[in-house]
């Protein structure tokens, strides 16, 4: 666990600082959402796994992404945000764009919670 908390640590260590408190505090969101998920780099960026389910994000040249297992994770988020963009089970987040972490938090339990209906 020790290594996998270096990697992170490092990754978000890399962050351009202007970026970098926006991703810690998704980084600890999902963790006090889901403490028992396996956390790795899976997907070169921090990936959040409970057994098939994931989500990780990643900080991109001019946004960060977060990513689920399917489009039907974030559907609400994307009914409520139309102005974020993404591609299939993607959110992208410019830099100029604020992280709105009580409607993520709804897309990371619906990325991470199997028989959560959607």
């Amino acid at each position: 666990m020790k290594d996998v908390s270096q990697a992170i640590g490092g990754y978000i260590s890399r962050v351009p600082e202007a970026r970098r408190e926006r991703v810690l505090a998704l980084h600890g969101l999902i963790l006090s959402l889901f403490p028992q998920a396996t956390v790795s780099l899976e997907f070169r960026m921090p990936t959040y796994r409970l057994g098939e389910n994931y989500v990780s994000w990643g900080s991109m040249k001019q946004h960060i992404a977060v990513y689920t297992c399917s489009s039907e994770r974030i559907a609400g988020f994307r009914a409520r945000h139309p102005e974020v963009q993404g591609g299939q089970g993607c959110l992208r987040f410019r830099d100029s764009q604020r992280l709105p972490l009580a409607d993520l938090a709804q897309v990371v339990r619906n990325a991470l919670v199997p028989s959560r209906a959607i």
